[in-house]
Parts: C-alpha cells; structure tokens; sequence
C-alpha cells in the first residue's frame, strides 16, 4: 500500500512540473507584434559613412535664428546646418504620406533637417512653375544640400562640397512634396523659363518652418531615374516673402524715362525722370542736359522694377553737354543708345 502511495505522489509531481514548464515557455513566447517592434527599435539611423556631413545650403534660417549661407561658411555655421541621420521610422513621425512613399523606395541614407524658409530677404530671386504659371520667388526660398567631406586644420575643421544634391550630372533628385518643392527642370543651355543645370529647388509652399527630409536611393541616379528624393513638410507657416507671378514684358505698356545723379533727378528724389516720347514702333527717345562724371540709367513706370543701364552699371558721362537717349525692344529685351546731340 506504501509502495502504490508513493508511486502516485511521484507521479503528481511529474504532472505539476511539466505544467509549470508549459505556463513558463508560454510567458516567454514572442508574438508577432513584439517581434516587429523589437526589430524597429533596432533599426539603427540610415547614415552616409562615405561623407563627414550632408549640409543644407542657402540664404534662409535655421531652427535657431541664424542665418544660413551657400558654400564659404565657417565650421561652426556648416555643423550647425548638418543634417541628422535617421530610421525611415522615424518619418512616421514626420508625416505619414512621406513614409509611405519611402517605404515603397530601397532606401540606402536618410536624413533631416528642420528649415526657417522665406522670412528673410536673400537680395536675389529665383523661379518656379506652378499649376503652369512661371512665378519668381525670394533666394530665401531657394536651397541644396551637399555631401561634404571633412580635413581638421588645427582646431578647425575644413569642409569641402563632394556632391551637390540636386547635380543634373551626379545627383538626380525627385520631389517627394511636389506641393511644397518644386524641381526644376535640368539642361546645360537654360530654357524659356530660364531653368538650366545651375537652377536650385524652391520651396513653393510659402514661408515658414520646414522639417526637409532627403534619402539616397541603392539605384544608381540617371536622368531616367532619381537617384535621391526630397520632402518638404511644413511645421509651422510664417509671414514671409511674397511670390510674384512672372507676366511677359510689353513695351508698349509701360512709360519710359531718364533718372540719374544729374541735376534736377538726385535719382528721383529732386523730381520727376525725364520723360522718354515714343518714337516709332517699340522706340522711346528722351534728351537730357548732363555734366561730366554724371551717372544715369533709363526705367520704366518711375520707379526700379524695371530698369537699363551700360550692362549691370549706369551710364557716365564724360562730357558737359546735351544727350539724347534711345530705347528700343526687340520682343522683351532692350537695347539703350546715348548720343551727344
């Protein structure tokens, strides 16, 4: 009887061991949800290990304040506009229309960078196409982002640009935001809208703060297929710059007059330009009394939207005397003649 007793409390033992065993692998088991989410707090920043930096390039702000520049920045302005690598998880975060758009790219580096665009006055202007109309926008508007590599000079580092991203001969880059960015179209020779391979991306979105995302793709680039895409999403929008839509020139529309340092002008501030008559067709002549030395250009309407000068300077003049001043166009480009009279 001891003996059957004793078989069934080791046998009861056995059973209770083997249920906590299956209670204690059940716990642990990793389900499917876990599993993907171990795997994307893994994934570790889509880095460019070839490149000391990408930096983001350009006459607008950064996050803090500081305003940004093209190639010739010191160190301390190229560190503070690197961009940071990140997950492509990490655009989730961003927006999610752009990660679904990179999920569907074999993405090889990824980085982001957060941009003050068109608040500041860059002193130039660049154009864009939107919905089919040519637009000219503030330089603050225009950007580009470079791979840099990097020598130590003492205490300093010293960059230099590798590669331009958008380069219509290395770097062929898409627009991932075509609402927001606009990609201009690429040729050596600039086209009718004046695009060419020197153009610049534009943001189109008006101004205010931007989250830029860029990725690398593991395609080679070619003019057939991007190489790199770019997204612009907007954080927070801001007063700005405004864009200006670009209409043809017509002559015919416009008054005609001669402004300068001569007496009687004080460039438009002591009275009114001298007028121009029209003198045939797309013609406008004017005359003028000028001393030696004194500088002058022809423009339009009264004030320097549109202005002519000899090339990018004022005309001077080298003798006292009286001046007649011609202006004619052939389609929108003109052409000035100054004659002693």
């Amino acid at each position: 009887m001891k003996k059957i007793i004793a078989l069934l409390l080791a046998m009861a033992m056995v059973l209770s061991l083997a249920a906590c065993s299956n209670s204690n692998s059940s716990n642990t088991t990793t389900t499917p949800e876990q599993s993907t989410s171990a795997t994307t707090e893994a994934e570790k920043p889509l880095a460019d290990a070839g490149h000391e930096a990408w930096v983001a390039h350009g006459q607008y702000l950064l996050a803090d304040g500081t305003e940004n520049a093209w190639n010739g920045k010191d160190s301390a302005l190229y560190e503070k506009s690197a961009l940071k690598a990140i997950t492509l998880s990490d655009v989730k975060t961003i927006s999610e229309d752009l990660h679904k758009t990179l999920s569907a790219k074999e993405v090889l580096y990824l980085y982001t960078i957060d941009l003050i665009f068109g608040t500041n006055d860059a002193g130039w202007t660049t154009n864009f196409l939107k919905d089919g109309k040519l637009y000219r926008a503030n330089g603050s508007y225009a950007f580009k982002v470079a791979q840099c590599t990097a020598e130590v000079d003492g205490g300093n580092k010293v960059y230099a640009e590798a590669q331009w991203i958008s380069d219509p001969h290395t770097a062929h880059a898409e627009s991932l935001t075509p609402e927001t960015m606009f990609m201009p179209v690429w040729q050596e020779e600039a086209d009718e809208n004046g695009f060419s391979w020197a153009s610049n991306p534009v943001v189109i979105g008006g101004a205010g703060v931007y989250t830029l995302v860029i990725a690398q793709y593991k395609t080679a680039s070619s003019p057939e297929k991007a190489g790199y895409g770019i997204g612009l999403v907007l954080k927070e929008a801001k007063d700005g710059q405004a864009y200006e839509e670009v209409v043809a020139y017509v002559p015919g529309d416009h008054t005609y007059g001669i402004v300068g340092g001569f007496a009687g002008s004080n460039w438009g501030s002591d009275g009114a330009d001298v007028e121009m008559k029209a003198d045939g067709e797309n013609t406008w002549t004017g005359e003028v009394e000028l001393k030696a030395g004194d500088e002058f250009k022809v423009r339009a309407d009264g004030d320097w939207t549109y202005s002519w000068g000899d090339g990018d300077n004022n005309f001077k003049c080298e003798a006292d005397g009286s001046y007649v001043v011609t202006i004619s166009f052939e389609g929108e480009n003109a052409k000035v003649e100054v004659k002693a009279k």
